[in-house]
């Protein structure tokens, strides 16, 4: 079963219940307006899907321009691969200091001071990394 099918089936199935709800209930005209509201809903959004179409990758869906891909070496500038280099070190040191954190038991993960505590190491190590990376510069240059 195609998964436009499935969409279909599952909001068709809405529809259904909302209206043997209607039929079947003594509800008040409030609810009723809810239902019929939830009825038109689904029912745009059949038809929105009905009208949708599939773009290709290359392809914004917002402008209908060509996208340039972004794995050639020439879209990509050092800027953004320091980026990338920089925001991969700090996940690192996150994903250590979280499982280190994670491993004293005296630490409660779900208490506020958590993140706290989490931000704080992070800090500490990236200030040491930092003073390695410049003890390394000025032996380099000694």
């Amino acid at each position: 079963m195609n998964t436009n099918r499935k969409i279909y089936v599952f909001y068709f199935t809405v529809i259904l219940l909302a209206v043997l709800a209607m039929m079947v209930f003594d509800l008040n005209i409030i609810i009723k307006a809810i239902l019929c509201f939830l009825i038109f809903s689904c029912l745009m959004v059949m038809r929105s899907i009905k009208r949708a179409y599939d773009l290709a990758d290359d392809i914004d869906p917002d402008t209908l321009d060509k996208v340039t891909s972004l794995t050639d070496d020439y879209a990509i500038g050092d800027e953004k691969r320091n980026h990338d280099s920089n925001l991969d070190s700090y996940l690192n040191l996150l994903i250590e200091t979280d499982e280190e954190l994670s491993k004293d038991p005296t630490i409660d993960q779900k208490s506020f001071s958590y993140n706290v505590r989490l931000n704080r190491r992070i800090a500490e190590r990236l200030e040491s990394i930092q003073r390695k990376e410049q003890e390394h510069v000025e032996n380099t240059n000694n």
